[in-house]
């Protein structure tokens, strides 16, 4: 199941997510560690709801890095390690992880009227988890992405971004397509908030026991998410920062209906 690199980038730190526009400080390092935990007793077989007999439960803890090569280039990294619980049945190891670099195309700084544009391509790199269930870490594909991404500063405190996003995987998983927004509010110099809506759609056809579906196919899934997410960020020195978010699957396709919550700490430097 598309677990591990889809929640983590939904739910990445506001001062060094993939999902931004905007990019580093030439020179400049941003590191952070953190941890997502999502868990859910329901879930979508197919488009239908139904109540499990136990909650999948599954805590992700991340390392990622962002570092600014230029005005207009940066490369950014991420590894993942999780465990994942359902009922008495249990895993633990590396999951997703990606590397990627940023190109930013048109700067709101430089020129009038126009918002930040930057592309994204990055790497994806199947974690070591068993695969064929559906408490499954991931689905043990490796594959790329592009994305493009859009954003703002409407007022010195207010922004918004958009992303437009595809990733390709092997081993038949099905491709995805996602579309994000979010708006982002700095309250004062030492709290930021956020909140966003991501939707992502497989390019798959089949469904948990639908015609042709087996256990071993269970990577192969059209899996579909929705999810509303809110989030706050505190300063906690010039250079150091505390991020906390809340994410929620409102909707979905052979997915748990999750809530999801992250905590993580950045440094830059």
């Amino acid at each position: 199941m598309k677990k591990t690199l889809i929640v983590a980038v939904a739910m990445a730190l506001p001062v060094i997510a993939e999902a931004s526009p905007w990019l580093p400080i030439p020179g400049s390092t941003q590191l952070s560690v953190g941890i997502v935990n999502q868990a859910g007793d329901e879930f979508y077989l197919g488009t239908e709801k139904v109540t499990l007999p136990d909650k999948i439960k599954q805590n992700t803890y991340s390392i990622g890095a962002h570092h600014g090569l230029t005005d207009q280039l940066a490369i950014d990294a991420q590894l993942n390690y999780a465990r994942i619980s359902f009922g008495t049945l249990s895993e633990s190891a590396i999951g997703d992880s990606s590397i990627g670099i940023k190109w930013r195309v048109f700067d709101e700084f430089e020129s009038s009227g126009t918002p930040t544009l930057t592309l994204r391509a990055a790497a994806n790199i199947a974690g070591n988890y068993e695969v064929g269930k559906i408490d499954a870490i991931g689905d043990g594909a490796s594959g790329i992405e592009l994305a493009a991404l859009a954003g703002k500063y409407l007022l010195p405190n207010f922004t918004i971004a958009g992303e437009l996003g595809y990733r390709y995987r092997n081993h038949d998983v099905p491709a995805d397509i996602w579309v994000g927004a979010d708006v982002g509010y700095s309250m004062a110099s030492f709290v930021s908030l956020s909140a966003g809506f991501t939707a992502t759609r497989s390019q798959g056809d089949l469904d948990i026991a639908g015609p042709g579906f087996t256990p071993a196919r269970f990577p192969e899934l059209r899996e579909d998410r929705d999810l509303v997410k809110i989030g706050a960020a505190f300063s906690i020195s010039p250079r150091v920062s505390l991020n906390v978010n809340y994410a929620q699957v409102i909707s979905g396709r052979n997915t748990t209906k999750a809530d999801i919550w992250g905590i993580s700490v950045a440094t830059s430097f």
